[in-house]
């Protein structure tokens, strides 16, 4: 499908819509400290945003690590159907009174994050269709429903240590590790895979499960923001993980343009990092 980048951003703008709102399965607004993810988004649009420079950002506090499994690499299906979830778990958190978080939301942060994806994935994998997984899309509209409790059913499925699939705590632990990790699923998250699969006709499914952003006006000179995220992919036949990047970071800007946009740009050399790696060329460390 090769208008796909296209078709994706032309949806995830659609999402910004109020009445659209309910249609993004799974997607949670939560405040940060002294306010909501929407709250306040009654503050003056920015009449300047694009046009005052390059949004310049310090990236500090950074935590990273990211596992991959060699089998599943090696196996890969460069001309396969991926299904492409959005976020399962946003959660976008910002003050009570905050000047440059007028456009900021938990839509337009997944709606950002699935800009870099697109581009990124693309790049990475040219040959391979990609199908949103979304009702009206690869989904058929009837299956609505079944997406929505889909979306907490693999938010509360037992993964890394037994803990839910969206916790962080496992990935903190492991901070700066990168490693093979062939990881073995309990058999109730391995069928619901292959039930995926079979159902969609898919081979693999990129989901990131969790993304978390707090912003903060006091950062840097002109504010800045916490970034969380855990990004995944899946071999859906074969009911595996691919791999996995779990990223955060502190972004303070340097210069006089608040981040009012483009949250997920410091993530892309990260998530790049997984994309673009001869893994046959290192060694677990």
């Amino acid at each position: 499908m090769k208008k796909f980048p296209f078709l994706r951003k032309v949806f995830w703008a659609s999402l910004v819509l109020p009445f659209l709102l309910a249609a993004c399965a799974g997607s949670e607004n939560a405040g940060g400290s002294g306010g909501s993810g929407d709250s306040g988004m009654g503050d003056a649009p920015c009449t300047e945003c694009g046009q005052r420079g390059e949004i310049k950002l310090k990236i500090s506090d950074e935590r990273f690590y990211r596992e991959w499994n060699a089998d599943a690499y090696s196996r890969l299906d460069s001309v396969a159907v991926v299904g492409v979830f959005p976020s399962l778990k946003v959660v976008a958190g910002r003050p009570e009174v905050c000047k440059m978080c007028h456009s900021f939301s938990a839509d337009a942060l997944d709606f950002d994050l699935a800009r870099i994806e697109d581009s990124l994935f693309v790049k990475a994998f040219p040959n391979m269709k990609r199908e949103l997984m979304l009702p009206g899309m690869r989904l058929p509209d009837a299956d609505t429903a079944f997406v929505d409790s889909l979306s907490k059913i693999l938010l509360g499925s037992v993964f890394a240590d037994g803990k839910p699939l969206q916790s962080f705590e496992p990935w903190l632990e492991r901070e700066g590790v990168e490693q093979t990790f062939a990881r073995a699923l309990p058999p109730k998250f391995k069928d619901l895979l292959n039930d995926l699969a079979s159902r969609y006709e898919l081979r693999y499914m990129t989901i990131p499960v969790r993304l978390e952003v707090n912003m903060d006006p006091d950062l840097g000179r002109s504010g800045g923001f916490t970034w969380k995220v855990l990004w995944t992919m899946w071999d859906a036949r074969y009911g595996e993980l691919v791999f996995l990047v779990y990223s955060e970071f502190t972004a303070a800007t340097t210069s006089g343009v608040s981040p009012e946009k483009e949250w997920a740009a410091p993530f892309a050399p990260r998530l790049w990092k997984m994309f673009s790696t001869d893994l046959k060329k290192i060694e677990n460390h």
